[in-house]
């Protein structure tokens, strides 16, 4: 088995776990809400002592909706009353830290089967886009064709030009900065991109500037993607 543990360039915050938090009118079928987690567009709750990961828009059938969530507060709304939450919302709830066992932190896991021609694929998102990617650890950077860029609305003519030597002479190429890319339940935002001159690569490279935000793991024909 092979074990491949990039350099982590965390862009999420740091979880945390908050004091259940009982609200003055709550809704007959929740009791109790705590943070998790805070992410750009999605938050893990602890709903009643369950762990939920919910994204903006979400609701549970409890009667909780995620209004809107950042890394410093989310906003939920429990059957027509709206609240804000998070670490530093209340100053009388003290944060209780993660504790330092795997067991203990949330991680989001993807697995991935060896196609027939050897490659890894995963079908994932860019910029809510849908696409197939090819997982290349050879990639510094996620990179496409200029026709798959226009394809998926991204706007490239203004980004820093550069050029690569290729078998077939000099290649145009922009570098752009992709607001969120996914792969299943794995985002990571502010990617940076590739954009080739025509014909560019068949596909699209998942390559290291989304690829060393997560741990990557391989035995023989599966890989594990794991986003702490």
């Amino acid at each position: 088995m092979t074990i491949y543990k990039p350099q982590a360039n965390t862009i999420i915050a740091a979880l945390f776990i908050v004091m259940a938090m009982i609200f003055s009118t709550p809704a007959s079928a929740i009791k109790s809400v705590s943070v998790y987690a805070l992410f750009k567009g999605k938050a893990i709750l602890v709903i009643d002592g369950q762990r939920r990961m919910l994204r903006v828009g979400d609701t549970i059938p409890e009667g909780l909706t995620l209004i809107s969530s950042t890394t410093k507060a989310a906003v939920i709304d429990i059957n027509g009353k709206q609240e804000q939450i998070g670490l530093h919302i209340n100053p009388t709830i003290k944060p209780m830290h993660v504790g330092n066992s795997a067991s203990e932190e949330f991680s989001t896991t993807v697995t991935l089967n060896m196609n027939t021609d050897g490659s890894f694929y995963a079908n994932g998102e860019i910029n809510n886009k849908s696409v197939t990617f090819l997982i290349d650890t050879g990639a510094n950077v996620v990179a496409l064709s200029e026709s798959m860029a226009r394809r998926l609305d991204i706007d490239f003519e203004a980004g820093k030009k550069a050029y690569a030597s290729t078998a077939n002479g000099n290649t145009r190429m922009r570098f752009v900065t992709l607001e969120k890319v996914s792969v299943g339940s794995i985002e990571v935002d502010n990617v940076q991109a590739a954009v080739i001159q025509d014909p560019g690569p068949a596909g699209i490279l998942l390559g290291m500037s989304f690829l060393s935000n997560l741990d990557m793991k391989r035995s023989g024909s599966i890989m594990e993607l794991t986003q702490h």
